[in-house]
């Protein structure tokens, strides 16, 4: 078994790039890999998901315990050759002064070499001084290998490889030459989504055949080879879900779900029944309960304005008594209607009577707390809109509690109406058993 973790310097210097490039040159030697992503990102696994045809799993080192990672690395290698873990921002960078969930930190517990990626834009030796830094922070920061993004020749890349060598000790993999054509398009959340970019598919074959030429692939295994990856001692609750028929959003304006918790649910006994609120005229007709996950709906805003029947369908099945569970996305689509940046309104389900309206700043962004029913559970918020109530009396309560580690910051939110709650917060449900136990007694509580 080989694996490695791609850590960056910072956002932005090509870790996805070079991430999906050695996962599809890889793929194309014959090689079974299992994809992973560092931290709560969605978009990212999406990508490899889309050039491997397999599904990539999160590793998040603040939403999940040490036993949990190790239990879902393990399981999610199992008949693979070569693990491949993308991480998160810049290598050291996470939550707090311990930088929790950072890259370095998700190595260290899974005992994998870190290959470093760096862009050389605009730089020329001092590429050697940043290799230097990051390999020697930490003296078990086990940077075993560097990739170089950026370079604008092979002569470049020659010379860089020499002087980074010498200064640092480490080897140089290889090389992504300068060619706007491998960049992924960003949007206010990150990047453009996998399914969004139309020609793919292209950018990936020409990256491959450029990486062929440019990675040395032999030298990259030489120092990824992995001890026996042994079992642990891990159980998931005890829970039969064989009457949830669970109804899934699911299309390009909704697909941020963490594949975990989908294939729990599934493993529990539950069948999912995925739909699309863009083009789906009612939700599945065996549904008894909904999962609306987060996405994009800001961005499809009119498209789904314009789907009335599977609105109209939706604000009657809550109002009948479904359990809905909705997170981020899910929550503004329950809303009586988005509110774009330019002041223009558009209706959704009307499930809650308020509004979401838009915004150009971040309004929670990072690691949180949330506490539901008696159990917390470690989430993560990341949101360009708010709750705008519009009525003096609401049809809807506020069950989340939630706070912000390490600062004074406790905030409301976790609308509930009938059986239907919908929050901001993101939840891996392996984060807190209990509080998945919450989440699972209320699709039970009604169920028809």
């Amino acid at each position: 078994m080989h694996g490695f973790l791609i850590a960056g310097t910072n956002s932005g210097c090509g870790k996805t790039t070079v991430t999906i490039g050695l996962m599809a040159l890889l793929k194309s030697h014959g090689h079974k890999i299992a994809p992973f992503k560092t931290g709560p990102d969605y978009i990212d696994p999406l990508f490899h998901s889309e050039v491997l045809e397999t599904p990539s799993y999160n590793l998040d080192s603040y939403m999940l315990s040490e036993q949990t990672i190790g239990h879902l690395f393990i399981k999610h290698c199992k008949d693979k050759d070569i693990a491949i873990v993308e991480g998160v921002m810049g290598m050291y960078d996470g939550m707090g002064k311990n930088a929790t969930g950072s890259s370095y930190e998700v190595s260290q517990l899974l005992n994998l070499p870190v290959i470093l990626v760096v862009s050389c834009k605009g730089l020329y030796q001092s590429v050697s001084a940043i290799v230097r830094g990051f390999s020697k922070l930490k003296s078990d920061a086990n940077v075993k290998g560097v990739i170089l993004n950026n370079v604008a020749s092979d002569e470049y890349y020659q010379f860089l490889k020499t002087i980074v060598e010498r200064d640092c000790n480490i080897s140089c993999l290889g090389y992504v030459p300068t060619d706007k054509y491998f960049a992924l398009e960003s949007r206010h959340l990150g990047l453009i989504q996998a399914e969004e970019v139309n020609d793919l598919s292209k950018k990936v074959e020409k990256l491959t055949q450029t990486l062929a030429k440019t990675i040395d692939t032999k030298k990259l295994l030489e120092i990824s080879k992995l001890k026996t990856i042994e079992s642990t001692n891990f159980t998931i609750p005890n829970i039969d879900l064989s009457s949830l028929h669970i109804g899934v959003a699911h299309d390009k304006a909704f697909r941020f779900y963490y594949k975990d918790n989908l294939e729990l649910l599934e493993e529990l006994g539950a069948r999912l029944h995925y739909f699309s609120p863009l083009k789906s005229t009612q939700i599945p007709q065996k549904c008894n309960c909904l999962y609306l996950g987060g996405g994009y709906p800001e961005v499809f805003i009119e498209e789904l304005s314009a789907n009335k029947g599977l609105l109209k369908n939706i604000k009657q099945v809550v109002v009948a008594g479904m359990p809905v569970y909705a997170e981020c996305g899910g929550l503004m689509y329950l809303a009586d209607k988005i509110i774009a940046l330019d002041g223009t309104s558009h209706q959704m389900t009307g499930v809650f009577n308020a509004a979401v309206q838009m915004t150009k700043r971040l309004q929670r962004f990072g690691y949180a707390q949330v506490n539901y029913n008696g159990t917390q559970a470690n989430c993560h918020e990341f949101h360009r809109s708010e709750i705008v109530n519009e009525t003096s009396e609401p049809n809807y309560t506020l069950e989340f509690e939630l706070n912000k580690p390490e600062k004074q910051k406790e905030w409301q939110c976790g609308l509930m109406q009938n059986n239907c709650l919908a929050g901001y917060a993101h939840v891996h449900f392996y984060s807190n058993f209990q509080f998945f136990k919450q989440i699972v007694k209320l699709w039970k509580q009604a169920i028809i």
